[in-house]
């Protein structure tokens, strides 16, 4: 809101009004010094002059504007700026800004800084390429590259670079270079999600707890981390699993990662598995988006309050209570490309199904010259298995032009040994790879252990049809082909006593991952599926998920629905369960934290008929509250249930309770992150893999708004989780609600952090008292409009505004303030103020009036701070006080 001088009435004399002719006077001469920089050669080389007898000030005497003759002045010093190539982000270096050939202080183009504008060298001029080999001399960016510009906002610290294109480098869309990237501060993290299941009937009782941990260490660019499960029961078993132990360390130089410990391979080539030992592998995430290209997302029906649980190869992966209804999981930490997971649903009753959801890899083509490539060497780590065979495992992909890339990989384990050699091929028709694997086993009493797997692959988006096959692939496997894993379960069979053929062996496996989009108003129809038969044994899997979701608007709102037909395996009955499914729900008003009604049939072949109804909704700050109520109806017995989630800023607690026939169930769970960094402690919902860490001090209760429901704690910090490796990642902080005392320099900031690290992302802020003054001269006439404002240090803290008005930040309660609008004696004074106690500002900023004294003392006092403040304008400053001065006032006071 900007404070404005009430206007007298204007009086018809036959002229302008004379205050309304000194604004139209302004207002010309800013014209002119807009029109004079649009056409200057650089935004800092423009030079006009204003004439002061168009602003208010006393009668023959003058006004000092002469700094504002060639732009917005800025003081020479060493300012931290956000650096922009042609709009693009490229750094947060410190700029020197220095005054040369009577101009105003610009930025100093020194070698460093020019290494940074990504030129091409042979575009540089003659006095460019000899003055920067030096590497100690400054030069205007004229000088260095012909038709070039730059602008400097100081309110904003952004340095916008103007080059040619022509001047440019070639550099990939969205590429950062490596130089830049932040790897972080020395930080210890962990991520915790615990969950209590307890099902209780007539006789029984059954608890049953998990704990997951993601914990991590970071010390300078290694980074460890542990991911671990605990289960166990009050009087029954208790488990423990390690998922992942691992150090880790990115070779910017090869774009890959060096890890050594417990992990899991990349299954971009072979079929992901876990070891124990050394892996050095590319890692496209080091590639700008132009040149790079899976967890999948897991779909549900749960029946009634239900635990449902992700495992793969018989380890842990994930484990959370869902309502009744259709559920997604599209959190998974990815393990890997390679490897089906196994969904389980326990329902309140103690029921079971699983189902298998494909996780395969999408074709892997590759950009011309781009080489991917995967070398391990370990022991496989596989929690079915009691022996940890060493294995030795490459594979190598090179793209060799925009038609084909070429791919290769090798095993040798102990007593196995296979290689596979493939291409992948971009068609009109959609991309497809190839490739054959020739394996060979060795495993007493087999007989037939060496034979040939062929994989055929498929992906395409059908733009016309928006059909898009995510996956579709086809493999068969010769009756001698041993994959790595079932030669292991083999050999664990013998030391069994048990015949190696009792393990299952692929014949020929489908998988497809469809989506089908039928135009607006038409829905969408989506189709996860996958067939198997085996070698060994009689008869076809087949497990698969189809479904068709739409909305229709009627009676004034939105009807959204669901049909889906599931195949399953039911896991206590081991018959394959066929489910169908349908859904309608429908908000219940229009409102924020309006809730909705779902209702739901569900019929499957074991449980036959059932109905569902739930009502949901959220209500709190950021949706922090959100709850269902739940009814069941099934084979003449009725479940109610209720659930709810609490997410704080520092913790998300859920709970859910039913009761059924004959049986009850009650649930808990907290989940959360913690990280210890260089300023403390700081407390939060999620981490992710990379974790930003913000630093305001002050903003207590801002919110950042990158992340959902996540403000700055009481110590000035915010954990941002889930930011992009090698990649600007934008940080945008709402000062919304914040007190008047405290102020951003800046609300946006940009980082660019590698994998694994913890940034700290600093924001600067301005805390003390901001009010508004009201000067006045001795006689009461005001004090000049546009005279400059400084404190007892020297500093510019602002100009008199409209009504002999201040607007200051950042100042005592009581203090004295210099203001000067010329050179003379009289040209000058000091204003003594003195604001209100605090508990009397109620929302507002601070308002005063004071007297400018221009008594010899006060002369005296003024010129020793003009002294102070002379040298500081000729002296660079590492430090930059508040920027730019305003006459206008916070937008928040309103």
């Amino acid at each position: 809101m900007r404070i404005r001088q009430q206007e007298p009435p204007i009086r018809r004399t036959g002229s302008w009004p004379a205050p309304l002719r000194r604004r139209l006077a302004i207002l010309g001469a800013l014209a002119t010094w807009l029109a004079s920089v649009a056409h200057a050669d650089t935004a800092m080389s423009a030079q006009v002059q204003f004439d002061d007898q168009f602003l208010m000030k006393p009668r023959n005497k003058s006004v000092d504007v002469s700094r504002f003759e060639r732009g917005n002045p800025v003081v020479p010093g060493e300012y931290t700026v956000d650096l922009y190539v042609n709009g693009n982000w490229i750094g947060h270096p410190a700029v020197n800004f220095r005054v040369s050939e009577g101009v105003d202080s610009a930025p100093c183009f020194d070698k460093s800084l020019v290494a940074r504008l990504g030129l091409n060298q042979t575009k540089l001029s003659d006095k460019a390429r000899v003055v920067l080999a030096g590497g100690g001399e400054c030069l205007n960016l004229g000088e260095i590259v012909e038709g070039a510009s730059v602008s400097f906002d100081l309110s904003d610290l952004r340095l916008d670079v103007s080059i040619p294109q022509i001047a440019l480098s070639r550099i990939p869309q969205g590429y950062v270079s490596p130089e830049f990237w932040d790897a972080g501060v020395p930080s210890a993290s962990l991520g915790y999600n615990l969950n209590a299941f307890r099902v209780m009937g007539s006789g029984y009782g059954s608890t049953q707890t998990y704990l997951g941990l993601n914990s991590g260490v970071n010390i300078g660019s290694w980074h460890l981390r542990q991911n671990s499960a605990f289960n166990w029961q009050p009087n029954g078993p208790r488990s423990y699993q390690n998922i992942a132990t691992y150090a880790q360390h990115d070779l910017p130089g090869l774009r890959s990662q060096l890890t050594i410990g417990d992990a899991f391979t990349d299954g971009v080539v072979f079929d992901s598995i876990g070891i124990r030992g050394v892996q050095l592998g590319s890692d496209d995430r080091m590639l700008p988006d132009s040149q790079r290209g899976y967890a999948p997302l897991i779909r549900g029906i749960a029946l009634t309050n239900a635990r449902v649980t992700v495992t793969q190869n018989g380890n842990r992966l994930y484990e959370t209570t869902v309502p009744p209804g259709a559920f997604e999981i599209d959190d998974l930490y990815a393990t890997g490309y390679g490897g089906n997971l196994l969904v389980t649903i326990t329902e309140a009753d103690g029921g079971q199904r699983s189902f298998t959801v494909p996780y395969a890899s999408v074709v892997q083509l590759l950009r011309p010259g781009v080489p991917r490539f995967n070398f391990v060497l370990g022991q496989i780590r596989d929690a079915e298995l009691d022996h940890h065979a060493n294995i030795v495992q490459g594979t190598f992909q090179y793209g060799i032009n925009n038609l084909v890339t070429g791919y290769a990989g090798a095993i040798a384990a102990q007593g196995y040994a296979a290689g596979l050699i493939g291409a992948a091929f971009n068609t009109p028709l959609g991309a497809l790879a190839l490739d054959v694997t020739q394996a060979s086993a060795s495993i007493r009493g087999a007989a037939n252990t060496s034979g040939q797997s062929v994989r055929i692959s498929y992906s395409k988006l059908m733009s016309s049809t928006d059909t898009n096959f995510t996956v579709a692939a086809y493999r068969y496997s010769s009756s001698g082909f041993w994959a790595l894993r079932d030669a292991m379960l083999a050999r664990k069979a013998l030391d069994a006593g048990q015949s190696p053929n009792a393990t299952d062996r692929q014949r020929n496996q489908v998988q497809l991952t469809m989506n089908q989009g039928f135009g607006e108003g038409w829905g969408n129809a989506y189709a996860v599926g996958s067939t198997l038969d085996y070698w060994n044994r009689a008869g076809t899997t087949t497990q698969f998920q189809i479904g068709y979701n739409n909305f229709v608007r009627a009676l004034g709102t939105i009807f959204s629905y669901n049909l889906s037909l599931s195949r399953q395996l039911d896991t206590l009955s081991g018959q394959m369960n066929n489910q169908l499914f349908l859904n309608v729900s429908v908000p219940l008003g229009k409102s924020q934290h309006a809730p909705t009604l779902a209702t739901s049939v569900v019929h499957d072949n074991i449980s036959g008929w059932s109905e569902q109804a739930m009502l949901t909704g959220t209500a709190g700050v950021d949706d922090r509250f959100s709850y269902g109520v739940n009814v069941n109806h099934a084979s003449g017995s009725t479940v109610g249930g209720v659930n709810g989630q609490y997410r704080s800023p520092y913790a998300t607690f859920l709970g859910s309770a039913s009761t059924g026939s004959g049986y009850s169930q009650v649930s808990g769970g907290m989940s959360g992150a913690l990280v210890a960094h260089p300023g403390g402690v700081t407390f939060a919902n999620d981490l992710g893999e990379t974790v930003g860490i913000v630093e305001a001090k002050g903003a207590d209760g801002a919110r950042v708004t990158n992340s959902s429901g996540v403000r700055i704690d009481s110590r000035g910090y915010a954990v941002i989780p889930y930011l992009m490796p090698y990649r600007a990642n934008t940080v945008d902080i709402d000062p919304k609600g914040l007190p008047l005392d405290v102020e951003f320099k800046s609300t946006t900031q940009q980082v660019t952090p590698r994998a694994n690290s913890v940034v700290m992302i600093h924001f600067d802020t301005v805390t003390g008292r901001a009010a508004v003054i009201i000067a006045r001269r001795p006689n009461g006439a005001p004090l000049p409009f546009g005279a400059s404002v400084r404190d007892a240090q020297g500093r510019d803290i602002g100009v008199i505004g409209q009504g002999s008005r201040i607007f200051a930040r950042g100042i005592d309660d009581a203090g004295t303030l210099a203001v000067k609008w010329g050179d003379a004696v009289d040209e000058q004074c000091l204003l003594h103020y003195q604001l209100p106690a605090r508990g009397e500002d109620r929302g507002r900023f601070a308002h005063a009036e004071a007297v400018c004294d221009v008594s010899a003392s006060a002369r005296q006092a003024q010129a020793a701070a003009s002294t102070i403040a002379t040298a500081q304008m000729q002296t660079p400053q590492r430090a930059l006080d508040d920027p730019d001065p305003v006459s206008s006032v916070d937008s928040r006071e309103d």
